[in-house]
């Protein structure tokens, strides 16, 4: 323990009390020194030298004991919920009374320590997920990690807390975390350049895909050949404006055979495609395109709706099950007739990649 404060402050007051003293004894005895000279001057001037000099030990003590608590404490202070913007992989340690507040991506309480969910009256122990737009506090003797597990998250914390950032790359979305299903596939179509997000923060893998957009990714996979692109216009589709931003890819596709129309002269390029149609895409754009030789395939009739594929796109489906490039889901269910999603169409084309190579 640190006496140096105390010992200095106990010097001061007992220099004071000195020269006071000494000052009333000059008063009583015989003396050259007038009594006025000691009222008037000697006394104020070492009454105020005592101040001084007792404010500065006291400053002094005050400043060792600000130190003391503050100097090696890993403590941020935060007075508002305020979010901050973080990456995967930052942990932010909050100790007993210190609150967060996720707005938006994901985090998990991810090493020991108790979280008080003040939005719902819940506990979250190690391991369990933080839900956007509810706020936390640190438990009674507790002290919680959270971790960030989305691309980016924002993540606002109340009182004394410690940020770690991971310093790692990561996805720039708050809808894309880690451990999620699709998180590799969205991280292999938007690093290879095949996919953008659908804002800046936002990869949307929900969000169902139209004809249009899967050509336009078919053009990227094929390494964005503008030669070819300007030598594919004006192929007679009725539903395709010249002016339109898609019109440059569904001409190319159409007529470098990757994909076939949906009746005479029409492509529905604002159609969502089906996974069966992206599925014969696919094979065309394999085997016309690229000039791969094709094999593997399976038998519909084990799938609870294999029956439901389409005739014309039943070699399709049956190749891309037998190569891995879709599982069948619960229940051994293909759904061919359903929209293809961006994150289904993102994990498609990974496990192509991974077959061509």
């Amino acid at each position: 323990m640190n006496k140096k404060g105390p010992r200095l402050a106990l010097c001061a007051l007992g220099a004071g009390a000195l020269l006071v003293g000494g000052a009333f004894a000059l008063s009583q005895g015989d003396s050259l020194i007038s009594l006025s000279y000691l009222t008037d001057t000697f006394i104020p001037s070492a009454q105020s030298q005592m101040q001084q000099q007792s404010d500065k030990t006291l400053q002094e003590v005050y400043d060792q004991g600000k130190a003391s608590l503050t100097g090696d404490s890993p403590w941020t202070e935060s007075a508002t919920l305020s979010p901050k913007a973080m990456g995967q992989g930052d942990v932010v340690t909050l100790p007993t009374g210190s609150g967060c507040y996720l707005e938006r991506g994901s985090a998990v309480l991810s090493d020991g320590g108790v979280l008080i969910d003040v939005t719902d009256g819940s506990t979250l122990s190690a391991g369990g997920a933080l839900i956007a737009g509810h706020r936390y506090l640190a438990a009674e003797n507790s002290q919680a990690k959270v971790t960030i597990t989305s691309g980016k998250a924002y993540l606002g914390v109340e009182g004394s807390y410690d940020w770690k950032e991971s310093g790692q790359a990561h996805l720039p979305f708050v809808d894309v975390a880690q451990g999620q299903w699709y998180q590799q596939a969205v991280q292999f179509v938007y690093n290879n350049g095949l996919f953008s997000g659908m804002t800046e923060e936002e990869f949307g893998p929900s969000v169902t895909m139209s004809r249009a957009m899967v050509v336009t990714v078919f053009y990227r996979l094929a390494g964005s050949p503008e030669a070819e692109l300007n030598q594919s216009q004006n192929q007679n589709l009725t539903d395709v404006p010249a002016g339109s931003w898609f019109a440059p890819f569904v001409n190319w596709g159409y007529a470098q055979g990757v994909t076939a129309g949906m009746g005479e002269h029409t492509f529905g390029p604002n159609v969502n495609v089906t996974r069966e149609q992206l599925l014969v895409m696919l094979r065309s754009f394999a085997q016309g395109y690229l000039g791969k030789e094709l094999s593997g395939s399976v038998s519909l009739d084990g799938y609870a709706d294999g029956s439901k594929v389409s005739s014309w796109a039943a070699d399709s489906v049956s190749w891309a099950i037998a190569n891995g490039l879709i599982s069948p889901g619960s229940g051994g269910s293909i759904r061919p007739g359903d929209s293809a999603s961006r994150a289904e169409v993102a994990l498609i084309l990974m496990n192509f990649q991974h077959l061509v190579k």
